[in-house]
């Protein structure tokens, strides 16, 4: 019996574990000084206004404390800024600095370079519809879990 759900999912799982190993290899040969979680938090900064340490961890399905110890490890290498929310003082708003910036471009580059070795050249790939959809269904769980909190 096919199941299309268990297939993606269990597809899903293998790229984005491989795509893990080879990305800490990379940032580890290239003497950057963070891992793969960390780039992710980076990256979500990046591309997020006014985040908060609290709303990072639920985003990225991590633990406070691991966060917290992130954010510690990210601010000591002047890679990121946390400043006081004003909005509600127990929260640590979440800013890239410069360096982090530069960072975040030069680990893109890394993975556009992996993900452009690991598409297969006789496949007609259009990852514009792949994000899309994937877009759709993160949006739909993260909506899922605001709701259930």
């Amino acid at each position: 019996m096919e199941d299309s759900i268990l297939d993606f999912t269990t597809n899903l799982a293998i790229l984005h574990r491989q795509f893990q190993r080879a990305m800490n290899q990379i940032l580890e040969a290239d003497k950057m000084p963070i891992n793969i979680t960390e780039f992710y938090l980076l990256v979500l900064v990046s591309e997020t206004s006014q985040l908060n340490q609290r709303r990072a961890a639920w985003t990225m399905a991590v633990d406070e404390g691991l966060m917290a110890r992130m954010v510690h490890h990210l601010v000591d290498l002047a890679l990121l800024q946390k400043e006081t929310d004003p909005d509600d003082r127990r929260n640590r708003r979440l800013t890239l600095t410069t360096d982090g910036k530069t960072l975040v471009k030069q680990a893109i580059t890394v993975l556009h370079d992996w993900w452009q070795q690991a598409t297969p050249t006789d496949a007609d790939f259009d990852y514009a519809s792949i994000t899309a959809q994937l877009q759709l269904l993160s949006s739909r769980v993260l909506r899922d879990q605001t709701e259930s909190h």
